[in-house]
């Protein structure tokens, strides 16, 4: 299977309903986003007697509620938060204990903009060639599992095979009005493929004005992507 079809067929989605809600999930669950979280198993209502956070004792009057991102029980006080969850492909926003709602509104930012900008694409120049003649367009793939290349001959990235990812904020290159903590001038992958091991290397440097900012801002997304997927593998 190559990779168009690859991605034609983990577009594919179906609608399941689970004790958590109802969920949108890829027909193939291999060829799921790297992004996504697995459905956690629920504590049974047997083994917990009291809240997970408060420690208040469960009752008639104080009722068990179940925090769909991390499954622990709650009393309604301390699940009592519903937010959209992207992550694990809710279609309707659900309940969250108060730990596990600070930590999905924080990821709020990158499912509504970076993720957009990832998707979108931007203009880079590789490996350090300042010509508008080798610009290429780096864009994430819809199922948000391959980097795509437009503009020269280079393989898509799997994001799951990339090994490290370094930027670069270069002075002479970056506006001096420029948010110095924006995402910076250059970038290098260091990624292998699904056939070899062998570890290969990617600089891209972001184009001339107006495609600067662009790209600058297509390099912080990125960098916030693998910190999604790093955090997940490390969990």
């Amino acid at each position: 299977m190559n990779l168009r079809e690859a991605m034609e067929f983990s577009s594919s989605k179906r609608l399941v309903r689970s004790k958590s809600g109802l969920r949108i999930v890829p027909a193939n669950e291999d060829m799921k986003s790297p992004f996504l979280l697995c459905e956690p198993p629920w504590t049974p209502d047997s083994e917990s007697t009291n809240c997970t956070e408060c420690k208040s004792k469960f009752g008639f009057t104080l009722r068990r509620h179940h925090c769909r991102r991390c499954g622990l029980i709650y009393c309604a006080q301390c699940c009592a938060t519903r937010l959209p969850l992207p992550r694990m492909s809710f279609v309707d926003p659900v309940r969250m204990c108060d730990r596990c709602a600070d930590r999905t509104a924080n990821e709020q930012d990158f499912f509504e903009r970076h993720l957009k900008i990832l998707t979108s694409g931007a203009s880079f120049i590789p490996d350090s060639s300042f010509s508008r003649a080798n610009l290429l367009l780096c864009k994430l793939t819809p199922d948000h599992r391959y980097l795509l290349f437009d503009g020269a001959c280079h393989e898509p990235v799997d994001l799951l095979l990339i090994k490290s990812f370094s930027v670069s904020k270069d002075v002479e290159i970056l506006e001096c009005n420029e948010d110095y903590s924006s995402g910076g001038s250059s970038m290098e992958l260091v990624f292998s493929t699904a056939e070899s091991e062998q570890e290969k290397h990617l600089k891209l440097t972001t184009g001339p004005d107006p495609l600067r900012k662009t790209g600058s801002s297509w390099i912080l997304a990125m960098q916030q992507a693998l910190k999604l997927i790093y955090s997940l593998e490390n969990s």
